[in-house]
C-alpha cells in the first residue's frame, strides 16, 4: 500500500458563519410576559477535507471536531451593546476564533441583530424564551500526496527529458560523485568549528519521498549541492542519471 504524507501545512479554505431562529414548539402565555429571555447557542464545526494531489481527487471526510455551548439571559442584554458583547465574547472564546479575528465580531452582530428582530416577530408573541443558533464551520484541506506514485511520475517526466530514454548512471560514478554528510540545523551549524573534517550541511527536505531528512542523520550530496536520503536517490540514480531538481548530469 502506498504512503500518504501531509505537504507543509494545511490549507485554511474560509471560516462559515450562519445565524437563525430554529424551529420551536414552545407554548405561548397569555398575557404575554413582560420578562422575555433570549437562548443563544453557539456550534463549531470543523471539517477535513483530503486532495490526492496526484489524481485531483477531492475526499470530505466527517467533521472532525464538534463544540456546543449555550447560554440564556434577558432580551433587554442585546440592547445594551456593551454588556451583550461581554457575554457573547465569553462563549465564542470556547471556540477556535481570536477576538482579533474579523469573524468575531460578525457573529456578535449578527446575534444581537437577529435576537432584537425577532423579538418583534408577531409568530414570537407570548413566548418567554426565544432560541437563537449561530452555526460557525471551518473547512480544512490536508493535501496528500502519493510518495510511490511521485517517484514513479518523476521518472516518467525524466524519460521525456531524454528523448523517452531511461539511461541509469554509471555506479562507479555514483560511489565517487555522491557525498555522505550529516545533517544539522542552523544553530548546530554557527557553532561548528572550521577546522571540523567532517563535512555538515543545514536540514532541509528530500524532494524524492517529501519526507523531512531528520537533524543528526546521514544523507547524499549530489554534485550539485542538492541533498536527498541515500536509499532515494540511489533508487533514484539506477534508472536515470539526472538530478531530480536541477537535471545535473551524471556520466552513465
Amino acid at each position: 500500500m502506498a504512503s500518504y504524507s501531509s505537504s507543509f501545512s494545511h490549507q485554511r479554505d474560509g471560516l462559515y458563519n450562519d445565524v437563525y431562529q430554529p424551529r420551536t414548539r414552545s407554548k405561548r402565555l397569555y398575557p404575554i410576559p413582560q420578562c422575555v429571555q433570549i437562548e443563544v447557542t453557539i456550534s463549531f464545526n470543523l471539517i477535513t477535507r483530503h486532495h490526492r494531489c496526484l489524481t485531483d481527487r477531492l475526499v470530505t471526510v466527517s467533521d472532525t471536531h464538534f463544540r456546543q455551548e449555550s447560554r440564556r439571559f434577558d432580551l433587554q442584554v442585546l440592547r445594551n451593546q456593551d454588556q451583550a458583547y461581554q457575554i457573547l465574547g465569553a462563549m465564542l472564546r470556547r471556540f477556535p476564533i481570536g477576538p482579533t479575528s474579523l469573524t468575531f465580531d460578525v457573529v456578535i452582530d449578527k446575534i444581537i441583530r437577529h435576537g432584537l428582530r425577532i423579538s418583534k416577530w408577531g409568530s414570537n408573541m407570548g413566548r418567554q424564551v426565544l432560541p437563537v443558533r449561530a452555526k460557525l464551520w471551518e473547512i480544512v484541506t490536508r493535501h496528500l500526496v502519493d510518495d510511490r506514485a511521485l517517484l514513479r511520475r518523476a521518472l516518467a517526466e525524466s524519460a521525456l527529458l531524454t528523448n523517452n530514454t531511461m539511461v541509469p548512471a554509471n555506479e562507479t560514478s555514483v560511489k565517487k560523485m555522491l557525498k555522505r554528510v550529516r545533517v544539522e540545523d542552523r544553530d548546530q551549524r554557527q557553532d561548528v568549528q572550521q577546522s571540523t573534517k567532517k563535512r555538515r550541511v543545514e536540514a532541509e527536505s528530500c524532494t524524492i519521498c517529501l519526507e523531512e531528512i531528520k537533524v543528526g542523520s546521514s544523507a547524499s550530496q549530489m554534485p550539485c549541492s542538492h541533498m536527498f536520503h541515500s536509499g532515494c536517490i540511489e533508487k533514484w540514480l539506477k534508472q536515470s542519471h539526472y538530478c531530480p531538481l536541477c537535471r545535473f548530469e551524471l556520466p552513465t
